[in-house]
């Protein structure tokens, strides 16, 4: 049910609810309809009585002796369809009505009861007039049919008034939803690129107002935070930037030494490593700075992808012979769009790289592109392990590492800023493909046909 939209649950909560309230009222309903009928019953079998005691009192051929058995023509014409018994003053039946079948009914003491007779519920009324005593019923099945009127009724009724219930609770529901769903679409619009921009005020008298008022002073904190981390972040790699340029070229100049000793050689050796890997990590960071501010200096152009990808598959050449990679270009010869070259080479660059380390020993690493409805894509595809499905999600997440208990080298913003430049530039990256034979990813760019057009 999680699954379901709010507007929908909100329906399907009001027809459970009409329904719910149908069935009771239902309940409630039965038993008082059961018990009105049944006292405008007794009523009428009360009348019958004094009528026929009226008749009884007044007939002329109306017997002297209430000992001997009465005729039955001193029963009136409208007590011929019920169930009549008539005991004298000791107790002798006088009458009993045919449709009774043998049944005897002086032993019903209470002055109006349910009997069985016949396998049908019946209501019969006993009444006194002097030496007599009288029984007179009738089966109860109008009241029966009444009752199954009114069940066979909610039956059918429910599932309408359900239906009905749910869709104008569905209507409602999409009303009271629609300033929510205009905030989530305004909230759509607040990022990296337009952090300036705040959820708009729909109704100043309602409760979202006040929540959009709270909202909107988180992110202004939000805005604060994130441009004094942008800030600290690009100040951070600017000022690095030159004592690593310091340090590497002290370095330069005491490997250049004649007559190092091999282990001081060694020791310098590995110290130039970390001080390109930082010099690599400072230009990383300085770059996402300059992404999530907003500030990177684009210099689009029409541009050809089959030319940069080729230059990849040059540099890719040289790093997969020591593993005995195969690089495959399957590059056209022209491929134009619409970008920044210097920023789509180091797109492809990383894609290429990422694609060495995790290619396996002996794999095929297969640079492709084309044109399509989506504008132009180049794919860079390698073999080897899939990703496990846990890890696709966060591939392109800041610092993230899927391999991280494989030695492989890198400090997880490859990806992340692979995915921000080519969204600075109006394209995509994404996975579309790890299945355990091939993993691959796409950048698609904008097409020059659909700039011009557009």
């Amino acid at each position: 049910m999680n699954r379901w939209s709010l507007r929908t649950r909100f329906g399907l909560a009001a027809a459970c609810l009409s329904v719910a309230a149908l069935a009771m009222g239902l309940l409630v309903l039965r038993p008082l309809v059961y018990r009105t009928q049944l006292k405008e019953l007794d009523e009428q079998l009360a009348g019958n009585a004094e009528e026929l005691f009226r008749d009884i009192e007044n007939f002329r051929g109306a017997p002297q002796d209430f000992r001997k058995p009465v005729s039955e023509r001193l029963v009136p014409a409208v007590l011929r369809g019920r169930y009549l018994q008539i005991n004298g003053p000791e107790g002798q039946l006088l009458y009993r009505s045919a449709n009774l079948r043998g049944r005897d009914l002086s032993g019903i003491q209470e002055r109006h009861a349910t009997v069985m007779i016949a396998d049908r519920e019946s209501r019969i009324g006993t009444f006194e007039h002097g030496f007599l005593r009288v029984h007179i019923g009738t089966r109860l099945g109008t009241i029966e049919a009444m009752q199954e009127d009114l069940r066979n009724a909610t039956l059918m009724v429910a599932p309408v008034m359900g239906v009905l219930v749910f869709g104008v609770g569905w209507l409602l529901g999409n009303r009271a939803l629609r300033p929510v769903a205009a905030l989530s679409a305004a909230a759509e619009r607040i990022d990296a690129s337009n952090p300036e921009a705040r959820l708009p005020l729909l109704d100043a008298s309602s409760e979202i107002a006040a929540m959009t008022e709270v909202l909107n002073r988180s992110f202004d904190r939000l805005q604060r935070a994130y441009a004094s981390a942008a800030r600290f972040s690009a100040d951070a790699s600017h000022q690095l930037r030159t004592p690593l340029a310091v340090m590497r070229a002290g370095l330069d100049g005491l490997m250049a030494q004649p007559g190092l000793p091999a282990g001081v050689a060694v020791e310098l050796e590995g110290l130039m490593k970390q001080t390109r890997r930082l010099t690599t990590l400072t230009s990383d960071l300085l770059l996402l700075a300059q992404i999530d501010a907003g500030r990177l200096k684009l210099e689009p152009a029409v541009i050809d992808l089959a030319e940069l990808g080729r230059a990849v598959v040059d540099d890719l050449e040289v790093q997969a012979g020591a593993r005995g990679l195969e690089v495959v270009s399957e590059l056209p010869e022209v491929l134009p769009a619409l970008g920044d070259a210097r920023r789509v080479a180091i797109i492809l660059q990383n894609l290429g790289e990422n694609a060495v380390k995790y290619a396996g020993e002996g794999g095929r690493i297969v640079i492709s592109g084309g044109a399509g409805a989506d504008g132009v894509s180049v794919r860079v595809a390698n073999t080897g392990a899939a990703i496990p499905e846990e890890h696709r999600a966060h591939l392109f997440d800041r610092f993230y590492r899927a391999a991280s208990g494989e030695d492989v080298k890198g400090h997880g913003l490859g990806l992340n800023i692979a995915r921000g430049l080519a969204r600075a530039q109006d394209g995509e990256l994404e996975l579309v493909r790890s299945d355990g034979e091939w993993t691959e990813f796409v950048l698609r760019l904008p097409s020059v046909e659909s700039v011009v057009l557009g």
